[in-house]
């Protein structure tokens, strides 16, 4: 890096200058993930070229989720990189711990990351501040275009602050419902944290949640100007038109109502409710469930299979390549986790056209209707499980009527095309832009 007089030039300025130049020269690199300080970015060669149309919009995400500091996608919604949805992205991670080796790093070719680490989680607020105005400030100001808060917490905090100083838009990602009991047992800090939002939120004007739950939560609690849910993607509407390559009928006679079940075999899986829930309909020879998956606690349910004289008509299938393929063929899922995982699995079940009785949770009780699209259960009760098993055993008509509510709201609900998702994402965001200035008051929370 050519040494510079600093006597005859601004240091603010000529970092800004860089880092423009950076993202303009035409000069472009191959495309590979490098660890580099940002003062190494903004003085090395070119590695970015904007081909959009549009005017540069530049934004800050400020998140307590550190699965974003993973070097192979950062990524809101687990499709998007955010490298593909604007031009120059900024994403400060609030993190409590000891402070990381190298604070600031490119990562990608329009994508910088900062982690500002206390010991403390109630003063990552102030750590942030102090990496954002250290990183981020030129002598023509705040760089970002729009900042965006991941949670209602410390990250709404700081980006009131930082909304309210440089005089930019702010919007709030409100993504799990904080007043539920719960959100307590997630995290020690969180008897604190869920005060938080009755001052930060009413002081954003934007605010966008991840399901229709929290939309409603948002409107009842709070009256900001400008409230919608986040666009969904939907990558299982193809999987209405596949046809069945499997008959489990003819794989495994004599059954001929089968149950099935996906999911790791670990420890702490509910596969234990779904055999208990299943137990009474096996006792008939003619009545299986399938297990799709493996792992270190299958012994332990084959145990359980064994104990309840069922073993027989519970088959545990582990190396199953196309799971589309039972799902089309069997009569019903069984779905009594609540992770991530399950979620997915639940959307494929209802693409390929299976009724389904599952765990409810805020994300399917947002997107699935109980006793239309599918059949919801309290996750820790086996008896109403058991009831509603037995409900679709005997009737028909409601599980053709469950399959075609499911297949529709998959066919509704989510965009398909990954273009028109990516676009609608983005412009989400960056509606908050036409809300004109940030119109964020102080507040007593604000970092100061």
């Amino acid at each position: 890096m050519a040494r510079k007089d600093l006597s005859r030039f601004d240091v603010s300025d000529y970092e800004r200058a860089s880092l423009e130049y950076v993202l303009k020269n035409e000069k472009v690199k191959k495309d590979t993930t490098r660890y580099l300080t940002i003062e190494e970015a903004l003085g090395g060669e070119a590695v970015y070229q904007l081909h959009s149309s549009r005017d540069i919009t530049r934004v800050l995400f400020i998140s307590r989720d550190e699965s974003l500091l993973n070097p192979t996608q950062q990524s809101l919604d687990g499709y998007i990189n955010l490298t593909d949805l604007f031009d120059e992205v900024h994403i400060l991670i609030l993190r409590q711990g000891i402070p990381a080796k190298n604070p600031v790093l490119r990562i990608a070719k329009n994508l910088w990351m900062y982690t500002a680490t206390d010991k403390n989680w109630y003063m990552t607020a102030f750590a942030g501040r102090a990496l954002v105005e250290e990183q981020l400030v030129f002598a023509d100001g705040f760089r970002p275009d729009i900042i965006v808060a991941r949670d209602p917490f410390e990250c709404a905090a700081l980006a009131v602050y930082l909304g309210r100083k440089y005089g930019r838009p702010v919007q709030l990602h409100l993504l799990e419902d904080y007043t539920k009991e719960e959100f307590l047992t997630k995290n020690r800090h969180n008897k604190w944290r869920r005060y938080l939002p009755r001052f930060t939120v009413p002081r954003v004007r934007s605010v966008r949640t991840s399901t229709r739950a929290l939309y409603k939560l948002v409107l009842k609690k709070f009256t900001n100007e400008d409230v919608s849910v986040l666009p969904r993607f939907n990558n299982y509407e193809s999987l209405i038109a596949v046809e069945p390559t499997l008959d489990l009928r003819a794989k495994y006679k004599p059954f001929v109502f089968i149950m099935v079940y996906v999911g790791k075999l670990i420890h702490g899986c509910k596969l234990y409710q779904a055999i208990d829930a299943a137990r009474f309909g096996l006792k008939n020879p003619h009545i299986g469930l399938i297990v799709i998956g493996d792992g270190p606690a299958k012994k332990e349910f084959e145990e359980r299979a064994k104990l309840l004289g069922i073993a027989e008509q519970v088959v545990f299938e582990s190396e199953v390549k196309d799971e589309v393929a039972y799902l089309k063929s069997a009569n019903v899922l069984i779905i009594t986790d609540t992770t991530p995982e399950s979620e997915e699995v639940a959307l494929r079940g209802a693409a390929a056209g299976i009724p389904m009785v599952m765990a409810r949770t805020p994300s399917r009780e947002d997107i699935f209707v109980d006793g239309e699209s599918a059949l919801l259960c309290d996750p820790e009760s086996v008896d109403e499980y058991s009831l509603k098993l037995n409900i679709l055993m005997n009737d028909l008509p409601l599980r053709r009527q469950m399959v075609d509510a499911a297949q529709e709201m998959i066919t509704s609900k989510f965009h398909e095309d990954p273009v028109v998702y990516r676009t609608a994402y983005r412009e989400s965001i960056e509606e908050v832009l036409f809300l004109g200035e940030s119109g964020a008051e102080p507040t007593e929370t604000d970092v100061e």
